[in-house]
């Protein structure tokens, strides 16, 4: 089956149509994400290493992640919304030139600081490529067909991850950590050269000038300034020297700026985030366990690596092949929860993975001192196979009632919640995590004190996936709805 762009001829200002089946869509979709979730993996391996190099402690380490998080987080709405006016595909291009423009920055820059910039600039051209791509996917694939299409889009995440991680610690053991940069730039060309001949653009110009001066940049300003002043208060000490959660300062702002941006969206037809979108309970809640989820996965993709180096002296590429083990799990389960949500459309998927994936954070935890690596490769594991299996599930569930009109901002919406707690899961991860080894010194008992926050956090989700609609309401976006800009 094939989907076509509408015809350029009943709107002059329209670009030309382009034809697109969708299995095109769905692999042109798959390069970009390639690209980035293999740069995420292969950088998760270079962080103990960076962390040595420098000399940085586990919450400036943790700015390692938090630094392209962070702008990766903020952007997506603003992608997802712009998408929806100027059109999806060459917002795609731009985030994909973006992105390789900071792997480049980070290649070759030196100082700490810079490196951190260069982090930022990545993370503001990955932003783009899951809300677009969600929605690009929402708007050419049948409603029928949509699980198994995000299932297999989002395939590529373990396959990256495979891959990825091997390979950036052989690159670390035997050359460099900036040769990890290597892949990200061959696939970003690759990237740019696939979703420009494989996705159509149908863009409205007169709609795009017309919308761009009204769009909601206050909104946006408020909000972004809200976030990282929330973040930078959560770990402070290397933004202003102050300890994590003391800089009352910087909480003030957060909290006068979150409620400035309330008030504001509340108050206009075209707001940067429709707040009306949390209205919908299950996207509210699968919102809530997606980020969750995400928190847990820091666990894994932050302090694992940390805790193999620290603990039990595993080089670079013996992390990578740690982290590789998680990424097949991962794939093993990630496809069949989209089979099986398309086939049940039931909540029950979502429950049992968050709870399998509190099993592997209890399992963490109970770690005794000393330890063997293989309870660690087990639980490693587990929480691939639990973290798989909800995914195309909650994705379902949080878009499923979305009208067409409003998928890229909804999509742009529930992927900033998705990312802002793996974003929150590397920064309080590292701030508890260095209290614990301020407290403990390098141990099992430093680790265990991160995992409770994991394992609090691994519970709350579960509890609330249970107010999720037993059944799904409907399958994907109602079949009358016009797509979309």
């Amino acid at each position: 089956m094939s989907t076509s762009s509408s015809s350029s001829e009943s709107n002059p200002g329209t670009s030309p149509p382009t034809v697109a089946t969708e299995s095109g869509v769905v692999s042109a979709l798959m390069i970009p994400s390639l690209m980035v979730i293999m740069t995420m993996a292969m950088f998760a391996v270079a962080v103990p290493v960076i962390r040595d190099r420098y000399g940085l402690g586990a919450d400036a380490a943790a700015w390692l992640l938090v630094a392209y998080s962070l702008p990766f987080m903020l952007c997506m709405p603003l992608y997802g919304r712009l998408g929806d006016a100027v059109g999806r595909k060459r917002l795609l291009v731009f985030g994909i030139v973006l992105f390789l423009a900071g792997s480049l920055m980070l290649a070759f820059v030196q100082d700490f600081r810079f490196l951190l910039a260069a982090r930022v600039v990545q993370g503001m051209g990955a932003a783009g490529v899951n809300p677009l791509s969600m929605a690009l996917i929402l708007e050419h694939v049948p409603s029928k067909s949509r699980g198994k299409a995000l299932g297999t889009w989002n395939s590529i995440g373990p396959v990256a991850g495979i891959l990825g991680p091997p390979a950036a610690g052989l690159l670390i053991d035997v050359v460099s950590w900036r040769f990890i940069l290597l892949p990200a730039l061959v696939l970003g060309l690759l990237a740019v050269r696939g979703v420009s001949r494989g996705l159509p653009d149908v863009v409205d110009r007169r709609s795009a000038r017309s919308f761009l001066p009204s769009f909601d940049w206050v909104g946006v300003v408020l909000f972004q300034v809200a976030v990282v002043s929330f973040v930078f208060f959560t770990s402070s000490r290397l933004v202003t020297g102050v300890a994590p959660f003391r800089d009352f300062r910087l909480a003030a702002v957060a909290v006068l700026s979150g409620l400035a941006f309330v008030v504001h969206e509340a108050r206009r037809s075209d707001a940067f985030i429709d707040l009306r979108l949390f209205r919908n309970r299950n996207f509210s809640l699968a919102s809530l366990c997606v980020s969750i989820r995400m928190m847990m996965m820091g666990g894994v993709s932050f302090v694992v690596p940390l805790l193999l180096t620290d603990l039990h002296g595993y080089p670079a590429s013996a992390v990578g092949l740690v982290l590789t083990l998680h990424a097949t799990a991962l794939l093993l389960t990630m496809r069949l929860g989209g089979v099986m949500i398309d086939r049940s459309g039931r909540r029950t998927q979502i429950v049992l993975g968050l709870l399998i994936e509190v099993a592997a954070m209890a399992m963490f935890l109970l770690l005794p001192e000393g330890a063997s690596t293989a309870p660690v490769l087990i639980a490693v594991v587990i929480h691939g196979l639990g973290a798989g299996l909800c995914l195309a599930a909650l994705h379902i569930y949080a878009l499923a009632a979305t009208p067409q009109s409003q998928a890229g901002a909804a999509a742009g919406l529930y992927s900033m919640v998705r990312f802002g707690g793996s974003m929150l899961g590397a920064a309080i991860g590292g701030v508890i995590l260095q209290a614990g080894l301020d407290a403990h010194g390098v141990g099992m008992r430093a680790y265990s004190t991160t995992f409770i926050f994991y394992l609090v956090a691994g519970v709350l989700a579960a509890a609330f996936s249970l107010g999720l609609s037993p059944r799904l309401p409907g399958r994907g976006l109602p079949k009358d709805a016009s797509p979309a800009g």
